[in-house]
Parts: C-alpha cells; sequence; structure tokens
C-alpha cells in the first residue's frame, strides 16, 4: 500500500498542492450546515433555511461547467481567485442581510449567487492531475487519494462549522467559510504545479465537451450513484432517530465516510487488471450488496456495522469515475469535462435526498435505502453499455 502512495507524493510539490486543495475545498463541508442554521435563525423557518441550501447546491452545480470552460480558455490563475473573492463578498453581503432581518427571498438569491460563484477546486485539481501524473496508473492512485481527501472535507467541515457556532455563531461560521475559501484557492493556484496559465494551447481547438460520447455515456452513472448517496445521507439519520437516539445521526454519518475513507485508501493501494470500464461497473454492483443490509437494519449498533459497511465502496467508484473522464476527455477542455462529471453528481444527490426523504412517511426507515440501492443498480446497467475510454493525447499507461 505504501509504495504507490509513495510514487504519488513523491513528486516535488505533489503534497503541498494536495494540502492546498484540500483547504480550498473545506467550504464544501462547511456551507450547508453554516447556511442552514444562520438562515433558520433569522427567518425562524427551516422551509426557507433548506430552501437556501437548495439554492446554493443547485447554483453551484448549473454554473460549474461554465466556470470550468472560462478555466480552460483563460486560465486557472484568472478565474479562480476572483471567483473566491466574489463569492466571499456575496457572503460578508449575505451575513449583514440576516443581521438587518431581511426578507427570506432576499436571503436565498444572496445564497444562490454565492453558490454559483463558488470555486470549482476539486474539478481543476482532477484535471490538473493529468498533467502532474501522466503515468496512468499513478494518477489513478492520485485520483483514490483525492477521493479520501474529498471524505475528510464532508467530515472536518461540519465539525468545524459545529465548533466555531458552540464558541461564537452561525454568522462566524459564514464568514469563517468565506475566508477560508479565499485563503485555500490562493493557496491551491500558488502551488508550484497549479502556477502554469493551465490555458488551451492556441493552435489547439475549440471542442464541446459534451460531444465527447465517453463523457456523455458518464452523465447518468454518475447522477444515479448520487441519487444513491443522497438516499443514504438522508435514511441513517431517520434510521438513529426510528431507533430512538437523535445523537447517533451524526455518528452514523460519520462513518459511513469513515468506510468511504477505508474503501479509497484500499482501493487505491492495489493493482488492478481488469480494464477501467468493467471495475466500474463491478464496484457499482458490491455498492448494491454493501448498502442492502442497511434496508434491514433497525437498531443503532446494526446501523453502526451497515454504515461503515456500505461506505466501503464510494472512495473506489469516485476513484474509477474519475479515471474514466481523466482517461476519455480530449486535451483543452479538461476541467469542464470534470465539472460536468461534478455538477451531475451534485444533482442527482439533490433529488436522491428529496426523494428519499419523501418516500420514508409511506414507506418506512428502509425506504431510502432501498432507493440507494435501486438507483445504484440502474447505474450499473446502464454503465454496461459504456466502452473502455480511448487514451487522450498526452496520456501514458505504464507496462
Amino acid at each position: 500500500m505504501v509504495a504507490k502512495y509513495r510514487s504519488v507524493l513523491s513528486v516535488p510539490g505533489s503534497p503541498r498542492l494536495l494540502a492546498s486543495a484540500l483547504l480550498g475545498r473545506l467550504p464544501q463541508g462547511m456551507s450547508s450546515l453554516a447556511i442552514l442554521l444562520l438562515v433558520r435563525g433569522t427567518t425562524h423557518s427551516y422551509a426557507v433555511a433548506g430552501l437556501a441550501v437548495g439554492a446554493y447546491a443547485f447554483s453551484s452545480a448549473a454554473c460549474a461547467p461554465l466556470q470550468g470552460r472560462l478555466i480552460d480558455r483563460f486560465g486557472r490563475t484568472r478565474v479562480l481567485p476572483p471567483s473566491a473573492l466574489g463569492q466571499a463578498v456575496v457572503l460578508v453581503a449575505f451575513v449583514l442581510s440576516c443581521s438587518a432581518h431581511a426578507p427570506g427571498a432576499a436571503l436565498v438569491v444572496l445564497v444562490g449567487l454565492a453558490g454559483a460563484m463558488m470555486p470549482p477546486i476539486a474539478p481543476t485539481l482532477r484535471a490538473l492531475l493529468r498533467e502532474v501524473f501522466p503515468d496512468a496508473r499513478v494518477r489513478d492512485t492520485a485520483y483514490a487519494l483525492d477521493s479520501v481527501v474529498q471524505e475528510l472535507v464532508w467530515v472536518a467541515g461540519p465539525l468545524l462549522v459545529a465548533l466555531v457556532i458552540a464558541a461564537v455563531s452561525p454568522a462566524a461560521a459564514v464568514l469563517l467559510l468565506a475566508g477560508v475559501c479565499v485563503v485555500g484557492t490562493v493557496l491551491f493556484v500558488r502551488s508550484p504545479l497549479a502556477r502554469g496559465s493551465g490555458t488551451r494551447a492556441a493552435h489547439e481547438p475549440r471542442t464541446a465537451v459534451l460531444a465527447n460520447p465517453e463523457l456523455r455515456s458518464m452523465l447518468a452513472p454518475v447522477a444515479l450513484t448520487g441519487v444513491g448517496l443522497g438516499g443514504i445521507e438522508v435514511g441513517l439519520p431517520s434510521l438513529a432517530l426510528h431507533a430512538g437516539s437523535r445523537p447517533a445521526s451524526g455518528l452514523l454519518l460519520a462513518l459511513w465516510s469513515v468506510g468511504s475513507i477505508t474503501g479509497g485508501l484500499w482501493y487505491g493501494s492495489r493493482v488492478w487488471h481488469a480494464s477501467l470500464a468493467k471495475r466500474y461497473r463491478m464496484l457499482l454492483v458490491v455498492a448494491v450488496a454493501c448498502t442492502a443490509p442497511l434496508i434491514l437494519a433497525r437498531s443503532v449498533p446494526a446501523g453502526i456495522v451497515c454504515s461503515l459497511l456500505a461506505g466501503l465502496t464510494i472512495a473506489p467508484v469516485f476513484s474509477c469515475q474519475y479515471a474514466l473522464v481523466g482517461r476519455a476527455v480530449r486535451p483543452g477542455a479538461e476541467t469542464e469535462a470534470f465539472t460536468w462529471v461534478s455538477a451531475s453528481l451534485v444533482a442527482g444527490l439533490a433529488v436522491g435526498t428529496a426523494i428519499g426523504g419523501v418516500s420514508i412517511g409511506p414507506g418506512g426507515v428502509s425506504a431510502p435505502f432501498a432507493l440507494s440501492c435501486l438507483a445504484t443498480m440502474l447505474a450499473a446497467v446502464i454503465a454496461v453499455r459504456m466502452r473502455e475510454p480511448r487514451l487522450s493525447a498526452g496520456v501514458q499507461t505504464s507496462a
């Protein structure tokens, strides 16, 4: 295991690149809870607070491909820092509006604008990994490590928000989110491996990203995977409440992430002989098998075991998705391609969370987990038609 990760971290500048990307992405894990609690405290309405969080998520997903196209055209340093600064300004205005008890509609609009300006650090990093690691096998390990880092964001972000709210206030948490976004983004673009412009070479033709059949074939399975994850995300707290332990909600979600981190580290340490497309289908089927026991879980101890099990395949599935996109996307459109994948995942998560929540009433505590299994299995069925991506120019393999 250590040898494969050493091949990634021994590249000069790669630890700093990954660390700065972790800081730059930390607001992803902070935003939902911080915005929810601040709007709830201002409007005394969970409906308005939920609408604000949804506006932030959907606007960030909708605008990420546009930002990705701008990054591919003008470069990382010209797009990411202005986006981060713009988001910080809007978030400060949002906090001031909350202090002035502005109408809920105005708060939702401001939050939606802030989400639209969220710098797409994660897709930019995944596109950059193509440049940093030309060897496809080393790059696949880097994608696995990136998936683990992403899970750390979802664990550390809410914990940091909770600490700041307990010590100061929800407004302070949102202001901290704005500050971390700016600092993390600047550190990311100033890291040695990211200092290159990242712009499309003048002789490279401008191509429509979605004209790539390999990329298009990925979007439906990615979105369905998001639906499955959204179902689990709303199902685990429901399971804890059903078992009579509200505090166990956070525990089950945290253990779900721990399972993902464990699976990601294991996946990235192995030498795989199966093709990427075949591996992706296999992982989706295994994900269904790992999630299915949650349908029968009715107690906190059962939830602990089953949430760990359900998390094992998350990071490996993401790693495989990134590798498939990285090998298929054409030069000059890498960042936009990864933002389309991220947008599909976020949209799927939102749909899965909404449907999963609605299904609990008529279907009981098992319904969100059944939804997750159904959506993930459908993703596996659609992925059967996926072809092994052709290697793009500049991508190498190792024997």
